[in-house]
This record gives structure tokens, sequence and C-alpha cells, in this order.
């Protein structure tokens, strides 16, 4: 029966009823609007069916028109799922791993990790992009996004790697002249990013989740990515909303410090995110074991 079946008839009718047009459909199939009429003949005669009213300019299906088409297309997304899966496992098998991560995150806390696993790991070749585009699960170009989110990652491989807790933090020498936050008015702020309208900056977010009302700055200094943020504090610029994992070396360090107790639970997390085709894939499973171990100290941090 396979042998028999019109696939291009059956793709042609897909577009058609999808489109609602015959010239859509010939556009998108690069034919003639005459051979997607052919077609249409061709597939209502070998059914013994009716599958398209004709009424200038629109084109109605009828109900086995409309029947023929959903299965078809829920078929050919099948195949094209599983193709996808098959090219990204045979990709990633033989050029490595591209992985695509925040600019802060891939700089400050991944970058330097990233040298353990070349050395543990010496036959799994690791790129690392912090491309807006590869950033972006529709656009991506990616095989890995470790991704800055609250979750909700649909029709994609996602497990979550860490959470984020908020404090302050600034260098030693600067903290020696705070206090309590009412002193958070004689120093710069480091913000990072200018929030949109309906979020809270992180200052603001933790001062609401701690209790604690922060006096009018002086001056701030808004950076673009969160490394200039953590690098400007480190420096002794101001005071930075400290974001764990993003602090923590430099806080082991002794490069910056908490002036104050309280901390604040993020909102957001950090998400290992795939197509399910990739995530059994062998190199990306030992990237991915690798990343989970990474994260366990951090994680027991968190949990404390």
């Amino acid at each position: 029966m396979l042998k028999t079946l019109p696939f291009n008839a059956l793709r042609t009718l897909e577009s058609v009823v999808r489109l609602r047009g015959f010239g859509r459909a010939a556009d998108e199939l690069n034919i003639s609007q005459s051979a997607v009429s052919q077609h249409i003949k061709q597939l209502e005669e070998w059914l013994g069916h009716q599958l398209l009213i004709r009424k200038n300019p629109k084109v109605i299906p009828t109900e086995q028109g409309t029947r023929l088409a959903n299965a078809t297309r829920e078929g050919f997304g099948m195949v094209e799922t599983i193709c996808d899966s098959l090219r990204d496992a045979k990709k990633t098998a033989k050029d490595g791993i591209l992985v695509a991560a925040p600019p802060g995150f891939a700089f400050v806390w991944l970058l330097p990790r990233l040298l353990d696993f070349s050395d543990s790991h010496p036959d799994v070749q690791i790129s690392l992009s912090t491309d807006p585009k590869s950033l972006d699960p529709s656009s991506s170009d990616a095989d890995v996004i470790i991704a800055y989110s609250a979750g909700g990652f649909p029709n994609l491989h996602s497990e979550k790697i860490m959470g984020e807790r908020m404090y302050p933090v600034c260098s030693p020498q600067l903290a020696t002249s705070i206090e309590a936050p009412q002193d958070l008015n004689k120093h710069v702020i480091l913000q990072d990013g200018q929030p949109a309208s309906e979020h809270l900056s992180n200052w603001e977010f933790w001062a609401k989740e701690v209790d604690v009302k922060l006096p009018a700055p002086r001056r701030k200094q808004i950076y673009g990515q969160a490394n200039m943020v953590i690098q400007a504090a480190i420096n002794g610029s101001g005071v930075a909303m400290g974001r764990c994992p993003l602090v923590v070396d430099a806080l082991d360090a002794g490069q910056l410090v908490c002036p104050f107790p309280q901390t604040a639970e993020s909102q957001f997390s950090y998400w290992f995110v795939c197509t399910h085709g990739n995530a059994n894939a062998k190199f990306i499973k030992t990237f991915r074991t690798w990343l989970h171990a990474q994260a366990k100290p951090i994680n027991t941090q968190l949990a404390e």
C-alpha cells in the first residue's frame, strides 16, 4: 500500500488546505497552479471523494479533505522530527558541541570550568556562543542552550541545572564603610541591565523579598552584562546585586564580600535545553553529566 501512495499529491493537498488557496500553495511548493490543480484532481480520482470545494477566489476543504490534510500534516511532521533528530545526533557526534549561554554566565562561571571539561574529555570539542540568536530556541543553531529563565520550553528537552540566590556584594575595602542598607546612599549602585517596565530591577526585587527599604542612591551605573557588573564591584566602583552562581568564585577568592546577611531566592534559574533528539547524543550526555556535577556545590549551598 505504501508504494502506491501519491505522496506529492498528499503534500499538495496539505499545503492548499493550510494556506487556503492554490496560488499560495504553488508558491510554497515552487510549482505552477495548474500542477497543483492536477495533483488535487488525481488525488480525488484515486480516493473517489471530493476533497476541495472551489469557490473563486476561495478554496474550502470538505470533511474528507480536512481529515486527510490533518493526517498528512501530522505524519509529515513526525517524519521531519525524526529526520531532525537523526541529523542532530550525527552532527553532534561528528563535530562536537556548540553551547549557547548568556554572556555573564558564559564568561564568569562556565568558561573557567570548561578547562576542566577539556582536560577530562579531550575527545569532546566544545564551542561556546553568546550570540542572542543562538540563545533563542526558535532560531538557535546551538546543540545546547544554557537558558536563564523561569522555565517553560515547549517541544524541547529541558533540565534545571541550578537555582539562583541574590545578595549585595562589594569589595572588602568598600565594605568597611557599610553597616546598614541606609549606607548605600553614600555609594554608587551597580545595576545589571535596564529592567522592562513590568519587571523589578535586581535591587528592587531583593529589597522587596527581604523587606528592606532602599535609600535613594546618589548615583547608579548600569551595565549591559552581568560580568561587567561583577568586575566593576571587584574594582571597588560600587555595590552590586550579586547573583549566585555568578559571584561565588569572587566571594571564595576574597575579591568580593557580602555587607548584609539578607539573601533572596531569585525567580529565575539556569536550565539545560536541547532538542529531544540531541538529549540522547553521546557527547551531549557527557557534557550534561559534567555540568550537573559542576553545579552540585552551588545547589548544595543554595539548599542551606
